[in-house]
């Protein structure tokens, strides 16, 4: 083992205790009750796998330490399927793919003017589903942590920017008050609320990308922005105004 994979092993040691210290800890959407697979263990478990396992251990601790810093309200914190996406990558895509990851996590997240609580939408693979409907015929075969659609993500967050830069509008307004949490949802999104929605998706199997499997089982076929707005209304979630916070 190198002193740099000893070094990165270290560091995801070190986000792995942060992601304990979290309000609630390392959660996993899994159906079946456990903690999210730390860090090291999918370091540990991939490294075999991969191209380049050095380059893929260090996109590990770059990607997942922007996650944790941008979202510290963050739930859920299953890493396994974007880390087996990581190791399939030669070292120029892998480069690529974490340098855009960690640039959404800082345009999407809580330090940003967009300010979303919750990294859940893309790693869970909602944003990714919404996205290939769109153009299913173009965008199928795309992973959900495809560089396609990271670009896209990506561009989509500066276009959000620069609209709230300029005052915002209906969907996406200024926030005043920097503690508060974007949710341009119709439905609640405080930390209780979050958990119980994506944990009865999760039973129910309306999650697109099961996170939580280093194998890929990802689907975007189903309406599974319909089927949350559903299971939200099921569950007595939705606000009766599509204010900004929650």
């Amino acid at each position: 083992m190198t002193a740099t994979r000893n070094a990165s092993l270290r560091a995801l040691e070190a986000l792995d205790a942060r992601i304990e210290r979290s309000l609630e800890g390392p959660l996993s959407l899994d159906p079946r009750p456990r903690r999210a697979t730390r860090l090291v263990e999918l370091a540990e478990t991939l490294s075999p796998r991969a191209r380049d396992v050095e380059a893929f251990v260090d996109g590990m601790v770059q990607v997942a330490g922007s996650q944790v810093e941008h979202f510290p309200g963050n739930i859920f914190w299953d890493f396994d399927a974007l880390a087996a996406h990581l190791a399939t990558l030669h070292r120029d895509e892998l480069a690529e793919t974490v340098h855009i990851s960690k640039e959404l996590m800082s345009r999407f997240g809580v330090r940003s003017a967009i300010r979303f609580r919750y990294v859940h939408d893309f790693m869970y693979g909602f944003d990714w589903a919404r996205w290939v409907k769109r153009r299913p015929e173009e965008r199928r075969d795309v992973p959900p942590f495809g560089i396609e659609f990271l670009r896209y993500s990506h561009a989509r967050g500066g276009e959000l920017l620069a609209i709230i830069a300029r005052g915002g509008d209906e969907k996406y307004p200024r926030l005043g008050d920097d503690r508060v949490a974007r949710n341009p949802f119709g439905f609640r999104r405080e930390p209780p609320e979050e958990s119980r929605l994506l944990r009865f998706l999760a039973k129910e199997g309306g999650v697109p990308v099961r996170a939580w499997k280093i194998e890929p089982e990802a689907r975007w076929e189903e309406p599974y922005t319909e089927r949350r707005e559903a299971a939200a209304r099921e569950l007595g979630l939705l606000r009766a105004t599509s204010d900004a916070e929650g």
